[in-house]
């Protein structure tokens, strides 16, 4: 992409409202928004530290943008070299920093990425993958084939769920198998891949949480946690963290989901009446990826079926830190049918493989 059109996205004015210009965030995919006034001087910046913080503050999504932003970014004049940009993000701890000429106007966007992450990342981190349900939601189709197995485009989700963490660095899978295990294993246990792959199996249906119990010796540092229905298009590096800097035992990946009441909604309060014709709302929900500390593993009892927000409450009563990470980025939950088959038609629209 041309630096001036990474400049055209990335760029709002003060007055836009906050969900729109998420959504233009979501779609430059630079994680920041520069604010700029009609003359293009820059007003302020919107990173995703930004928006999380006003997620988790309940921040009234139609609020302009510049209710978020950061009012006096780190900047640079214009023609400063690479390595003045790179002790400045040091420095500071930030990853994008607008070049500006003398009267205030955007005319560069310096990337964190451009300078220190040349090739991906790799880290250490496993990832669990809980693909060991019935899938009774995708019935008949699951009669035939186990969840994880159903196809997205030309592969199944599992793997394209697994490509999409190889591709951040992260290459150590343990898959928790139960329902028509033997499939999945047969399948894995073909061509070779990039990625290490190990199995568990469960004797008897345990939840989203209870096989947990049987990776005893699997997991001994932080690992990620993820259904086998669940894509998320996210930076799991920011994830990882966040998770650490919050010094969390447990953090949930809440992903920003918009509601619409397709009715005309009768507001009454005091003497006043008014009718609000369709109104929508934004609520953070549980995705179903998580970050976890080998610590919570005690609490989950040996051959129990237990589901992750029982899990969670356990670890609350116990003192253990949760939190949570607002995503405001594209998810997928394709565990149903309406579902699966929207997510279907977007990926072949956009062109997303695994």
């Amino acid at each position: 992409m041309e630096r001036s059109d990474i400049l055209e996205k990335v760029q709002v004015p003060p007055e836009l409202p906050v969900v729109q210009a998420l959504e233009k965030m979501d779609r430059a995919a630079q994680q920041i928004l520069l604010v700029t006034d009609g003359d293009g001087r820059l007003v302020g910046t919107v990173t995703d530290g930004d928006v999380r913080r006003a997620l988790l503050e309940g921040v009234n999504l139609r609020e302009p943008v510049e209710r978020i932003m950061n009012p006096r970014p780190r900047v640079l004049p214009a023609g400063s070299s690479p390595e003045d940009a790179r002790q400045l993000m040091i420095d500071h701890g930030i990853r994008h920093v607008p070049l500006v000429d003398n009267l205030g106007r955007v005319v560069d966007l310096i990337m964190w990425q451009e300078l220190f992450l040349p090739r991906k990342e790799v880290h250490p981190e496993k990832v669990v993958i809980m693909a060991g349900g019935q899938g009774t939601r995708l019935d008949p189709f699951t009669r035939i084939l186990p969840k994880p197995m159903i196809p997205l485009r030309d592969k199944p989700i599992i793997e394209v769920i697994m490509e999409k963490f190889h591709r951040q660095g992260l290459s150590r899978f343990i898959l928790c198998l139960g329902y028509k295990a033997e499939i999945i294993r047969l399948y894995f246990n073909g061509d070779s891949r990039p990625y290490n792959i190990e199995f568990v199996q469960e004797d008897s249906p345990l939840g989203t949480a209870g096989a947990l119990s049987l990776l005893n010796g699997y997991l001994d540092d932080t690992f990620l946690l993820t259904n086998c229905d669940i894509i998320v298009e996210m930076d799991y590096a920011h994830l990882l963290q966040y998770h650490r800097e919050q010094q969390n035992s447990i953090t949930i990946v809440g992903a920003l989901k918009e509601f619409v009441v397709p009715y005309g909604v009768l507001r009454t309060e005091d003497n006043s009446f008014r009718i609000e014709e369709k109104p929508n709302f934004h609520f953070l929900v549980n995705t179903g990826v998580y970050v976890l500390e080998p610590a919570v593993l005690p609490l989950v009892p040996g051959g129990t079926k237990i589901d992750m927000p029982e899990l969670i409450h356990a670890a609350q009563d116990q003192g253990f830190k949760i939190g949570v990470y607002p995503h405001h980025g594209r998810w997928f939950d394709i565990g149903q049918w309406d579902e699966y088959q929207q997510t279907l038609k977007f990926f072949e629209t956009m062109g997303f493989g695994g």
